[in-house]
């Protein structure tokens, strides 16, 4: 049962949610009493604000999430004629949901946001959007965000605000927008970027601007994965050919998935490198690239390589080694299987993923039709660092990162 936190929060307030109790799973419902321009800090632990019960008028609040917090904040509590601005600061892996679902049609709330990324970690901000007709648009202000963070603000293919990529780049942001205030919530959206990075854009504009942020289980290319003739890159492998099984099976590929994402917005696919030796001794036998929700199998169990981030022997790709656009293949079997890839034990493809998501997917419609669902294998799967269990934490180094700011 999530504690509930009553407090007020006026101007010149800080206010700190953390786990001073030593339970770092505690959940947390905020009621704040009056809303000024103070700042609310969830520090490493989960907090939901449910209710603002009055804004202090002309108020500039900041809600900040720190050291892997994750806060919630319901789109209809902000008052419109009461708000100037409202500030999300999210630093190192924290992450900031924006409710907008809650909103009703006497809703008149704020419509305009700014988001500011720490230059540590893989943060995530999201907004979920509301019912349509009740908001015509939604601005965000994204300021200082790197590879490896994740803006989820929209639900479809994004276009240039302006009539071309010049005329959409001024202020030193990029600015994009998608809908049409009718028919869905029309978001619009500057990122903050340098000359040179506008200028990747220009030169792929359309893995910039085409869907969503997705998360694959993926192999990165140059991945060496096990077959009965030895180890083949994975983006050589066709349909049909034998890949090997940890248990030593042989089994046919169903169907090789292709993504490929700049390295700006490259959100929760930018690559964890696990390198040679990391997990054990030749394991990998060369260093490993994946993306962060890709599992690999340590003791039986079924980690995503994200959750394994040491920031030594097995870290985020740092940017200066990215290419500007990185292609990710994922393997598809019959089942849900476990497979070599550079001497170490991986996941094949799970449903859970969207395969629309893939570049070739209408290659999988022409064989198949329609979509098929792999039943998960049976074992334990850990997708959060603090489900990671301590003799494994010790023996891979692997820190808890809140603890770790507590005690600096």
């Amino acid at each position: 049962m999530a504690t509930l936190l009553q407090f007020d929060l006026g101007d010149d307030e800080t206010r700190t949610i953390s786990d001073s109790d030593g339970d770092p799973d505690q959940e947390y419902t905020v009621e704040i009493g009056v809303l000024g321009s103070g700042e609310l800090i969830v520090d490493g632990v989960t907090a939901t604000v449910t209710s603002v019960s009055s804004i202090e008028a002309g108020s500039t609040p900041t809600f900040t999430a720190t050291n892997g917090g994750d806060l919630t904040m319901d789109m209809d509590l902000l008052d419109a004629s009461q708000l100037n601005s409202f500030t999300y600061n999210i630093e190192g892996a924290s992450h900031i949901t924006l409710d907008g679902s809650t909103l009703d049609t006497l809703s008149d709330p704020l419509n305009s946001y700014t988001i500011n990324y720490s230059e540590a970690g893989q943060g995530s901000f999201t907004f979920n959007q509301p019912d349509v007709g009740l908001l015509d648009s939604a601005s965000f202000d994204v300021n200082n965000i790197q590879a490896g963070d994740e803006l989820n603000i929209g639900s479809g293919d994004w276009s240039l605000d302006g009539a071309t990529a010049d005329d959409a780049y001024h202020d030193g942001s990029l600015h994009i927008t998608q809908g049409d205030g009718v028919t869905a919530t029309q978001v619009n959206a500057s990122i903050e970027m340098t000359q040179a990075e506008f200028e990747e854009f220009k030169a792929n504009q359309d893995t910039y601007l085409s869907g969503g942020t997705y998360t694959h289980n993926c192999f990165a290319a140059g991945t060496m994965i096990a077959t009965p003739d030895g180890e083949v890159p994975v983006e050589s492998l066709s349909i049909g050919d034998p890949v090997l099984t940890a248990s030593g099976e042989v089994v046919p590929v169903k169907w090789i998935g292709r993504q490929s994402v700049h390295r700006l917005f490259a959100g929760g696919q930018t690559p964890v490198r696990i390198k040679e030796g990391a997990l054990a001794p030749g394991q990998p036998n060369q260093d490993l690239i994946l993306t962060a929700n890709h599992g690999v199998i340590i003791d039986g169990l079924v980690i995503n390589a994200g959750v394994l981030v040491n920031h030594d022997t097995i870290d985020y790709l740092p940017w200066s080694e990215m290419p500007a656009a990185i292609t990710y293949y994922h393997i598809e079997t019959n089942t849900h299987e476990v497979v070599i890839a550079n001497g170490t034990e991986a996941e094949t493809y799970i449903d859970y993923v969207d395969r629309q998501a893939f570049s070739n997917y209408s290659e999988y419609v022409a064989l198949y039709g329609i979509e098929t669902r792999i039943v998960e294998m049976p074992r334990h799967r850990i997708s959060s660092r603090r489900l990671v269990p301590q003799y494994l934490r010790e023996r891979l180094g692997i820190e808890d990162m809140a603890m770790k700011s507590r005690i600096a």
